[in-house]
């Protein structure tokens, strides 16, 4: 070989070397970034044997127990409105007001045509008042020393002509009416009434919602003003198939689960059940209540229902995580001695989020539920508690 060639091949292994050395390293950084972890990281439960409680899911919206139309039982113009959509009322509460001129004038007039019609009363009988007379009980002298009665009421008491007036009612009632003491005291409860009716009052406590009505409007009898929520407690139709409805019975336990609210779930019962099935559709109606805690629920929001049919007794469960698929055959991952199991599984019913099995465990194994997707058979692995 010439010295030409020496020096060429001397000058081109002297440039390979450093890309050789960056190759190396660049290979090496490659292959530590594949190889996987010595241990895997998963969650794990311990298998038991329990109830596997049947659970069937509906859907339906929330609606409040009670919820009513406060509509004007008297006409008028408003004056008064006590009350802004949303606000939280107290039973009794008055929420709009009427004017209520004129009922205090009726309320007057009839106050003081029942007071001369009284007084009449008493002079023609010779009573203080139709009340004393009916509901005494005492004899006609004790009566006549107290002032009570005429004179005249006593005689005709000791001739026994007024046993009737102090034994009977009706003839009490006839005087009453004969006089016209029983007409005016009618036309003042029909005046009392009817100011009543000016202060529009909540029948019970809830929220007020839809309000129609502003200061200075004209209010006809019949007029809807206002609805009253009634939402302390909610409650929630659903349509169940007549399989499972054959199934439930009023107080039953039931979560209800409500999507807007980050999934927020209550717990429930069944208040009651429509006792007619629908044949085209095979459901039948479930009516569900529960508690509106801090009143943060509202009618008319989305719900999902879950509901318990029955319950299988003495059954090996795993929770439905830790069930998966390979090959068309379900497994869970085992853990023994630091190590996952690859182990093939029989099961049987699923409900709730758990899963019975009858076929590959037994009661105190510990088998995967979190990270093991991707583990392989007698993998390295560290239950994380």
């Amino acid at each position: 070989m010439s010295v030409g060639l020496l020096l060429v091949a001397a000058a081109a292994w002297s440039w390979f070397r450093p890309l050789e050395a960056a190759l190396i390293k660049d290979t090496d950084a490659i292959r530590d970034t594949l190889v996987e972890p010595a241990v895997a990281e998963i969650e794990a439960v311990t298998v038991r044997r329990g109830e596997l409680s049947l659970r069937r899911e509906a859907t339906g919206y929330l609606k409040a127990i009670r919820s009513v139309e406060i509509a004007s039982e008297s006409g008028g113009r408003v004056v008064e409105k006590h009350v802004a959509e949303g606000q939280r009322v107290a039973a009794g509460q008055v929420l709009v007001r009427l004017d209520s001129r004129d009922r205090r004038l009726e309320v007057l007039e009839a106050e003081a045509e029942w007071l001369k019609t009284r007084a009449r009363y008493a002079v023609e009988y010779g009573l203080r008042g139709d009340e004393e007379w009916v509901a005494a009980e005492k004899g006609p002298e004790e009566l006549y020393a107290q002032g009570l009665i005429s004179k005249q009421a006593l005689e005709q008491a000791r001739r026994g002509q007024g046993e009737a007036l102090l034994s009977g009612d009706h003839q009490n009632e006839v005087r009453s009416a004969t006089s016209g003491l029983a007409q005016a005291e009618h036309r003042l409860q029909r005046a009392n009434l009817a100011l009543e009716r000016t202060e529009i009052v909540a029948p019970f406590a809830g929220r007020i919602a839809d309000l129609e009505v502003d200061p200075g409007q004209h209010v006809a009898p019949g007029d809807i003003l206002l609805v009253l929520v009634d939402d302390a407690n909610l409650e929630v139709d659903v349509d169940v198939l007549e399989s499972d409805i054959v199934k439930l019975c009023p107080a039953d336990p039931a979560s209800v689960r409500v999507p807007a609210l980050d999934g927020l779930t209550l717990d429930g019962r069944v208040r009651s059940i429509n006792p007619r099935v629908d044949p085209e559709t095979g459901t039948g109606r479930v009516t569900l209540t529960f508690a509106n805690p801090g009143g943060t629920l509202m009618p008319g929001l989305f719900a999902y229902v879950d509901l318990e049919t029955g319950r299988l007794a003495d059954r090996l469960l795993v929770p439905a995580a830790a069930v998966l698929e390979r090959q068309d055959r379900e497994l869970v991952f085992r853990v023994e001695n630091g190590k996952a199991l690859w182990t093939y599984v029989t099961t049987g019913t699923r409900s709730g989020g758990w899963v019975e099995v009858s076929e590959g465990l037994e009661a105190g194994h510990e088998v995967a539920v979190a990270g093991h997707f991707a583990l392989a058979h007698e993998a390295a692995v560290e239950v994380i508690r």
